[in-house]
């Protein structure tokens, strides 16, 4: 035979298979199906190493299939107990969109150290025992792994640099709970995370699990209440009756009594009872919460669904219950990692109606009290506005809220900052007629701390520097900081200077930064939490001795208007706090187990964070109100409070005013004390020599 004599494949053939190839459709797998298939468990990565087996643990079958590529669930919550297959799930799906090519996927753990520990110790050891899929992945990387049609990294939610610069249309958020709130003033960690596949719309698909933690604070559980939560309902082995397994009805033997009728079911009744619809049983999933949407999957499972022979037995789980009531230290492990809920701990908390009726009728909204002789302002930014509380401080670190208003902006546009810029200039008269302006400004970004940073800088160049404002009376100076929170665990003071060099959002040293303050948030709620306790228990003790209180002794007292009993909508007080105020005064609580302060979801605590940041203001170096001598009180009383003259005496407000004001030119440091910085409207004194003109270092 010769060489030309070789037979050739059919041209057609081959164009004809390759087409035929081509357009079939990919056998439509569920997660579950694909697992029972293809997964391994390996040796040392689980209890039970060995083919994958669905049927062995029947509930996490419907959690996984939700993942699948035609599913039409978005996202996925799954709050449970530890050790009940969560990670494994996540394992299987990242495995079925390897195997698939379907696209990149993204998964998060809270920490570097734990990220690397799920890929060497769960993630790489099943890869192994999978040798077809091991065969696609183009990278011996911990962190990146490629294959055809994607890339999956594996990252850790407390790097800012982490949450960038990539895009997943799949994300696996592991122990959310554990996540940092806020990244780079940027927001909770997981909203981040989860913004990393919004550029694929409803392709997306996020599941997130965790062991919940502290009530009003779990990523978790927050996620799950909005979802439809879903809950495992088994039927009673013996009459039928179908239930959800709950551990009050956990007896000290380890059995459960039935719901419907008392029967007694026994733990080796697992098996049968857990066995799902569809698959040669009766158990399903059940939707407790029909106005979630539908692409919102959210699921609660806890140890008593552990298969037989794995995790903790109905017996332990008795047991475990028995000495967490035995000892009150056990509780919040007991109900976070058998139970699968949050802890709710003491807590210090406000009532917000007790603490509205101490607003004082015939204080007005917008007017400064007669005592308070310096105003500060804590501003908050949002999505829509900008919300700024002014308080007035005087002497014995008394304070008076003095207005709060809501200032429409958006903070990613500069333009919009006009107004708030307009009323920070503004003033605010006395009892006594007099213009008093605001000496100090905490500006807290948020999630635009960027943008309100440049605010800062076009104003007076650097954080805590002041401009120079012009009023009725002449020229005096304003100090604007732009602040942010300390953790709670490291605040033990209420101001922090900043540091040095401070860190962008790319996680770069900026060589001149603008200066953020820090505010030690938890000190100075502890602070109006004690003045609050203390008004409420001295004025209840007045009225049971009937007797008057002495108001002059409270440390921070609010304006009540006309003294409405309740407010009219058709007639509001404009000199009365809003009723929003008193419910955001008080929305947060500290948990005493936790160490920490709780923002329920949802709630708007701005009047709060601003009251704090107000507080700041005053003892920040343009005020220092902890510090000023009785000299320096004096003085400002001199322009802000004057004595009105009688007949018989001369009034020389040049001489008295002036020479009162000059005394505010140092304070018991030696050293410049801004907390002068007033305006009077004549006849009282002009501010002094030293105020008039001057041009604060960074104004522009």
């Amino acid at each position: 035979m010769f060489a030309m004599d070789v037979p050739l494949p059919c041209a057609e053939g081959l164009v004809r298979d390759a087409w035929e190839e081509g357009w079939t459709l990919p056998e439509r797998l569920d997660v579950s199906d694909w697992a029972d298939k293809h997964r391994v468990i390996a040796k040392g990565a689980g209890a039970e190493p060995g083919q994958w087996v669905t049927d062995r643990h029947p509930p996490l079958r419907e959690i996984m299939n939700c993942l699948s590529e035609h599913s039409h669930v978005r996202l996925v919550d799954f709050m449970k107990s530890a050790q009940v297959g969560a990670t494994e799930i996540g394992i299987n799906w990242a495995g079925y969109v390897i195997d698939r090519g379907l696209d990149s996927m993204i998964v998060a753990q809270p920490v570097k150290e734990l990220a690397k520990s799920w890929t060497t110790s769960k993630f790489d050891p099943a890869i192994v025992e999978m040798p077809e899929l091991l065969a696609k992945l183009d990278a011996d990387n911990t962190f990146e792994k490629r294959f055809p049609g994607g890339t999956m990294w594996v990252i850790w939610a407390n790097s800012s640099k982490q949450l960038r610069q990539r895009t997943a249309r799949y994300i696996f958020a592991d122990e959310v709970d554990e996540y940092p709130r806020d990244i780079g003033g940027q927001g909770p960690a997981d909203q981040q995370l989860a913004a990393r596949g919004m550029s694929y719309g409803e392709r997306a698909r996020v599941y997130r699990a965790c062991t919940p933690t502290i009530a009003g604070a779990s990523a978790i559980e927050a996620g799950f209440l909005e979802g439809d939560q879903r809950y495992y309902h088994v039927l009673c082995p013996h009459c039928g009756g179908e239930q959800v397994l709950e551990v009050e009805r956990l007896t000290p033997r380890g059995t459960f009594a039935c719901a419907v009728n008392g029967c007694e079911i026994e733990e080796h009744h697992k098996t049968e009872m857990f066995r799902e619809v569809g698959y040669g049983g009766t158990a399903r999933w059940v939707p407790h919460n029909s106005s979630a949407p539908d692409w919102h999957r959210s699921y609660h499972l806890w140890a008593a669904y552990s298969p037989l022979g794995l995790g903790l037995s109905w017996r332990n789980i008795a047991d475990k219950r028995a000495e967490a009531e035995r000892n009150p230290e056990l509780a919040a492990g007991f109900r976070n990692l058998v139970l699968g809920i949050t802890f709710e701990g003491d807590r210090q908390e406000q009532d917000a109606d007790v603490v509205a009726t101490l607003a004082e009728p015939g204080v007005h909204r917008g007017t400064v009290p007669h005592g308070g002789l310096v105003l500060s302002a804590g501003v908050d930014f949002q999505h829509d506005r900008a919300e700024v509380q002014i308080i007035a401080t005087g002497r014995g670190q008394r304070r008076w809220v003095v207005d709060y208003q809501v200032v429409d902006l958006d903070p990613t546009l500069p333009e919009t900052y006009v107004a708030l810029d307009e009323l920070l200039q503004g003033t605010w008269r006395t009892r006594q007629g007099v213009d008093m302006p605001i000496s100090a400004v905490a500006l807290d970004g948020g999630n635009w701390t960027e943008m309100v940073a440049q605010f800062v800088k076009r104003l007076v160049g650097s954080s805590g520097s002041a401009r120079v404002l012009k009023t009725s009376a002449g020229f005096v100076k304003q100090h604007l900081y732009l602040v942010r929170g300390r953790a709670e665990r490291q605040s033990d003071r209420a101001v922090y200077r900043p540091k040095k060099t401070e860190i962008n959002q790319r996680e770069k040293t900026i060589a001149r930064s603008v200066g953020v303050w820090g505010v030690g948030t938890s000190v100075l709620k502890h602070m109006v939490w004690g003045w609050l306790n203390a008004a409420i228990a001295a004025r209840d003790s007045a009225q049971e001795q009937g007797e008057a209180e002495d108001l002059s002794a409270r440390m921070l007292r609010f304006p009540g208007g006309r003294g409405d009993a309740k407010p009219d909508p058709f007639n509001p007080d404009p000199g009365a706090l809003l009723e929003t105020y008193w419910k955001g005064l008080t929305c947060e609580y500290y948990d005493q187990d936790a160490g920490r302060w709780i923002a329920p979801k949802g709630a708007r605590n701005e009047p709060l964070d601003t009251l704090v940041y107000a507080v700041w203001a005053s003892l920040a170096p343009a005020i220092k109100a902890d510090a000023m001598r009785d000299s320096q009180w004096e003085a400002l009383e001199a322009v802000y409070q004057p004595v009105a003259p009688d007949l018989f005496s001369g009034f020389a407000p040049e001489a008295d005013g002036g020479a009162a004001a000059e005394k505010l030119g140092s304070d018991s440091r030696g050293t410049s004390q801004p907390a002068a910085q007033v305006a009077a409207r004549p006849p009282v004194a002009p501010p002094p020599r030293w105020q008039r003109g001057m041009r604060s270092k960074g104004v522009q």
